[in-house]
């Protein structure tokens, strides 16, 4: 076995130079390969079963003839495979998505176990020493890495199954032991991947980098239900491809529990009988209805199932179906006249939403036992609903925020004989007609959502539109909101809008530069909603080529000089990933030459730059720009110096508009000049700061 140990040996040799190549490195080297992290929890079962296997074989060392060359030989592996996986973590951790001082303990307990083997390796004295310190530190990154990627309290002893009754709280006994068991080892207070934690209400209500990940009372266009709802080779079907799945109870569970309003304190009692059901199925003795049709075939409800529509059974054991529409984007036709081969059990569609319009209720009133039929915001009117007329097992119909009338109303509902329940709010229907109806029909349950009395409610703040706020030439800003006829009311020049006499608009404002934009929503009868701001940068002309004239640091190239002018906006910096959004100016200033193929009349100029003063990344002292037409001929046009801050502060992007009275020019010439000597209120103060930029626009 020489020749076998020596090759081991050097083997070992190499593993460990690299791996504390690694570490020295580690803020600065690249992947060599996209996802080589990924083998790192492949290969991490090894070290751990050869290193228990080694502690272990001392309790049988006097059986063993060859003891001293077994326990050698796995000393050995076991060091060569926990340095293998000491680096493939260093890959992983490159990736992101995990928390620092999470991270920052596994990877030292992990490279402490590979350090600990290969020491005894080259001692080759008191193993069962060394197999003791080694088992110590296996459990110890065992644990930092579990907490990592199933929670701190993954490992949990002696509870007991909680009994789910009538009184049991459904978010506490329900829906978060699901959230634990299938979401929470990828979102947590260790790894947050998009941003998002799922481990306590807080970090629930908080949402991801996406925002709020449901709706209450409106499961269809809840970001947690159409994730686990994709079809599982979809890149965002949540949980990902390899992490254990939910089950289809499961996925009907937290669907069910959006759509019953998502409450935290609610008991099981309190909710639907189809709810309770699904919980309790032998428990809670519910009365399911009977139908006189056949079951569907397995083959037909498959057929008719797509990613974005979901049909399924409303019971165990049921033949009726139901069928979800969800993604409005994403709405086929064709999805809604496939219905057709199940239209005998179909007793329930969601179409809420959806961009249907009269003609498609045609389709609709061929489903002869609908028993409820939701419509909600869909683009249908009187003409349209009339064609339900004929839907005689019709008990719950939604029409909230249609463009309906009383009489269209009146005139469906006195054809529609088994109809016990109506949802008419957000639509034209005044409280008088509302009283008219109900006292025509009695039997009938009109839903007109809140009216409020004596007092004004507030509107929602508007929606962004833009995902990216590097506007390019002929772009707007762009907002919207989920009620109708809302009028925006902004400023660009960082004062509070006035709900009155503010610029207003009813969807895009035209940026002419760098803006600090602040905008309200109003509506009639509603106060004004409270105030969102964005910073918004904007170019009207595009250069045909930009060229540094100075090196940026080497620790932040971005993408050279081709990174101002990609309208990209720069990254927040993940520790251990390279950042290649910002040009990083540190020994040198910043000078920029930019070239368009004819001269250019521009108004001013943009510079984008980050201000971090607790890491020392400060504003330029002065900019300036200097313009030609050709490149030894340029005069100075402008010269601004920013605020410097006074304070220290974090992460916070912002931009300096350079106005320049419109001379034509093919070439433009910029200078940022860095702080040459931090101030008093940060810790290196008397050394230079960073100087880091992102985008130079033209205007």
């Amino acid at each position: 076995m020489g020749k076998i140990e020596k090759i081991g040996n050097l083997l070992l040799w190499g593993l460990q130079g690299f791996l504390v190549f690694l570490l020295i490195f580690q803020s600065s080297f690249a992947l060599p390969l996209a996802g080589i992290g990924h083998l790192h929890p492949l290969i991490l079962h090894l070290p751990i079963g050869f290193g228990v296997l080694l502690f272990g074989l001392f309790a049988i060392k006097k059986q063993l003839a060859s003891f001293e060359v077994l326990a050698e030989f796995l000393l050995l592996i076991t060091a060569i495979f926990s340095t293998s996986t000491a680096i493939f973590g260093l890959f992983l951790a490159k990736e992101g998505g995990y928390e620092t001082s999470a991270l920052d303990w596994h990877q030292w307990s992990g490279v402490a176990v590979s350090f600990v083997y290969f020491t005894w390796v080259l001692l080759r004295r008191s193993l069962i020493v060394g197999a003791t310190l080694g088992f110590i530190a296996l459990v110890i990154a065992g644990h930092t890495g579990a907490s990592i990627t199933h929670g701190e309290d993954y490992l949990r002893f002696g509870e007991k199954a909680t009994e789910i009754t009538s009184e049991s709280v459904v978010f506490e006994d329900i829906v978060q032991p699901i959230l634990k068991a299938k979401c929470e080892s990828c979102h947590n207070d260790q790894k947050s991947k998009g941003a998002l934690k799922m481990n306590s209400i807080a970090n629930l209500m908080k949402g991801g980098k996406h925002g709020a990940i449901w709706k209450a009372g409106d499961a269809l266009n809840s970001h947690l239900v159409q994730r686990i709802k994709l079809p599982m080779n979809a890149k965002e079907h949540m949980p990902p491809l390899g992490k254990a799945q939910l089950t289809p109870d499961e996925i009907t569970i937290l669907a069910l529990w959006v759509k019953e309003g998502a409450s935290f304190e609610k008991k099981l009692g309190k909710f639907s009988p189809d709810f309770q059901k699904l919980i309790q199925p032998a428990a809670i003795t519910i009365s399911t209805k009977s139908y006189d049709f056949s079951a569907a075939s397995e083959s037909a409800v498959e057929s008719v199932n797509s990613p974005y529509c979901t049909v399924y059974p409303i019971a165990n054991e049921s033949p009726a179906l139901h069928a979800d529409f969800y993604v409005a984007a994403k709405f086929d036709p064709k999805t809604l006249s496939d219905l057709s081969q199940v239209s005998e059990q179909l007793v329930g569609l969601q179409l809420s939403k959806m961009p249907i319009t009269n003609e498609s209720l045609i389709l609709v009133s061929k489903f002869s036992n609908l028993e409820k039929l939701n419509l909600n915001f869909t683009a249908i009117d009187d003409a349209g609903i009339g064609q339900l007329a004929g839907l005689n097992h019709l008990e719950q119909l939604s029409l909230a925020g249609t463009k309906v009338s009383k009489s269209g109303v009146s005139n469906l509902l006195a054809k529609l004989p088994a109809l016990k329940e109506i949802h008419v709010w957000s639509t034209s229907l005044s409280t008088g007609d509302l009283s008219a109806l109900r006292k025509q029909f009695p039997k009938v349950t009109f839903d007109a959502g809140y009216i409020p009395k004596a007092e004004t409610l507030q509107i929602n703040p508007p929606i962004l539109v833009n995902e990216n706020l590097i506007l390019k030439p002929g772009e707007k800003l762009t907002f919207k909101h989920t009620l109708r006829d809302v009028l925006f009311r902004y400023t660009l020049n960082d004062s509070l809008p006035d709900s009155l006499q503010s610029p207003s608009t009813k969807a895009s404002i035209a940026i002419p530069n760098y803006a600090k934009v602040r905008i309200l929503a109003t509506k009639a009868g509603w106060r004004a909603s409270k105030p969102i701001d964005v910073r918004v940068y904007k170019s009207q002309f595009i250069p045909a080529r930009m060229d540094l004239l100075t090196k940026p640091d080497p620790k932040y190239p971005a993408a050279g000089a081709a990174s101002l002018m990609d309208f990209v906006a720069g990254a927040r910096e993940v520790k251990g990933v390279p950042n290649f959004t910002w040009l990083g100016f540190k020994e040198t200033d910043l000078d920029v030459m930019a070239t368009f193929e004819q001269p250019k009349a521009i108004h001013g100029i943009t510079l984008s730059y980050l201000e971090k003063t607790d890491s020392d990344v400060f504003p330029p002292v002065k900019v300036e720009v200097w313009g030609g037409n050709t490149p030894d001929k340029m005069r100075l046009l402008a010269t601004v110096k920013p605020a410097q801050p006074k304070e220290k502060n974090g992460y916070s992007p912002r931009g300096v508009n350079i106005p320049v009275n419109g001379l034509h020019a093919t070439y433009y010439r910029i200078k940022a000049e860095r702080l040459k000597k931090l101030p008093a209120f940060v810790d290196n103060k008397g050394k230079g700061a960073w100087l880091r930029v992102d985008e130079l626009l033209f205007y």
